[in-house]
């Protein structure tokens, strides 16, 4: 309970980082966001790595890393990569984007999931 505790914190966090920035923006119309997430048999490490080098394949600059989320972040966007492993090395992954432009938001989500 205690991991579904942390990954909705992480999650929370990462959405307000989204709202701070629409709203410090002056932006008027709430931030599209999109979501994703799939289920590997890779470890917490692995999976950090792999949303590391994805956020830096798209441009993103790595804003936080903690021991199971990273967050990136461009002039335009916020994406961030939660890690939540399970018993045996099998971690679920979700990633969450956010834009002032929802298709530019689902257009980087779509590219995070190929490059991931």
């Amino acid at each position: 309970m205690k991991l579904a505790t942390d990954w909705q914190a992480c999650l929370i966090a990462g959405l307000g980082w989204a709202a701070i920035g629409a709203a410090a923006q002056g932006s008027a119309a709430p931030p599209g966001v999109h979501y994703a997430w799939q289920t590997l048999t890779i470890d917490t490490a692995q999976c950090l790595e792999l949303a590391q080098q994805a956020l830096a394949s798209q441009g993103l600059d790595p804003v936080q890393t903690d021991g199971t989320s990273v967050a990136g972040r461009s002039e335009t966007a916020t994406a961030v990569f939660v890690c939540a492993e399970n018993p045996a090395a099998v971690t679920t992954v979700m990633v969450v984007v956010a834009s002032d432009d929802d298709s530019q938001a689902l257009n980087l989500l779509n590219a995070l999931k190929l490059t991931f």
